[in-house]
């Protein structure tokens, strides 16, 4: 019978190596990769790194930073409040004209009565319409909004990281230089030195115009949010309260005007059609304290990221 032996030459190494090697190779590799990233220390190669992180920044980053926020700017400033604005204080103005109760000892004017619900008619129905646009106009655009501010962030941030680290590479160039001036006696060297030294004080003027740029984007951000949450708090009043508020009125003044037809209406149906044009009233004034309040963000939206298109130009 053979037998089976288990071979005894040399065996094959394991797949997973010995750790102690692994780990030495992984620690080379941070190391080439941090070499690669951290320019040596020189002062000229410092400022050689800085001002390829610059030229990085200023050829690819800020044109892109920049047409986002030109496509922000078309989106917001094509928001006009004005109509809808109108629109509110139209229908507020014919609800508060209604007369409900006639002069003492005379019939109930049925014919102003008609005309005056008539004007409440058609101004309901504009503010319907209107109302209607806005808040589908919001649910259309509010996500891609999102994802252009989303956009625009994650850009600005990225860009502050890099200026971040250019700024860095500047101040370790300048303890450098401190060091090398106080060696240096030629005076070619000296005049190296001081052109080094203004060298990077251009580069670290130009770095904080970046910063400042990724500054107003911040703030531009934060105002976009702002704006979107007030859009959608008057999409709410509108749809929850303004409407529901209007329909009411309006079938409360169809009641009456069929009822004045045959006789005088009743006290208790007066007031109910008062209270529905009080709660009216009150939906009203909500949502047009809403929409200025709406509109001053706008406009300080719209100041904002011309604010950031200014701090782009020296850049250019």
């Amino acid at each position: 019978m053979t037998e089976f032996m288990t071979p005894t030459g040399p065996s094959k190494p394991s797949a997973l190596g010995d750790p102690s090697r692994r780990s030495s190779r992984t620690a080379t590799l941070r190391a080439a990769a941090a070499s690669i990233a951290t320019p040596t220390r020189s002062a000229a190669s410092l400022a050689a790194a800085a001002h390829q992180l610059l030229q990085g920044l200023v050829g690819r980053r800020v044109p892109r930073l920049g047409n986002v926020r030109e496509r922000l700017q078309n989106a917001e400033a094509s928001w006009d409040l004005g109509e809808l604005d109108r629109a509110m204080h139209a229908l507020q103005d014919a609800s508060a004209a209604v007369d409900f109760l006639p002069a003492r000892g005379r019939a109930f004017p049925l014919a102003e009565f008609q005309r005056q619900s008539g004007v409440v008619g058609t101004a309901a129905r504009r503010l319907g319409t209107l109302a209607m646009h806005f808040v589908g106009r919001h649910a259309a655009e509010s996500s891609v909004t999102r994802l252009l501010w989303a956009e625009l962030i994650m850009d600005a941030r990225s860009m502050d990281k890099r200026v971040l680290q250019g700024l860095s590479w500047l101040r370790d160039m300048e303890q450098e230089l401190a060091t090398r001036r106080a060696a240096a006696t030629a005076e070619v060297s000296q005049r190296a030195l001081q052109e080094l030294g203004r060298r990077g004080e251009v580069l670290e003027d130009k770095l904080h115009l970046v910063q400042g740029l990724c500054g107003a984007a911040r703030a531009a951000r934060s105002l976009g949010d702002q704006v979107q949450a007030h859009r959608a708090a008057l999409c709410s009043l509108l749809q929850e309260e303004v409407r529901p508020a209007s329909l009411k009125l309006q079938h409360q003044l169809e009641a009456l005007l069929e009822g004045a037809e045959a006789s005088h209406p009743e006290p208790a149906d007066l007031l109910v059609a008062i209270d529905s044009r009080h709660a009216l009233e009150v939906a009203l004034t909500r949502a047009v304290a809403e929409l200025h309040h709406l509109q001053c963000l706008q406009n300080e939206l719209h100041t904002q990221l011309a604010w950031m298109a200014q701090k782009a130009k020296p850049l250019a």
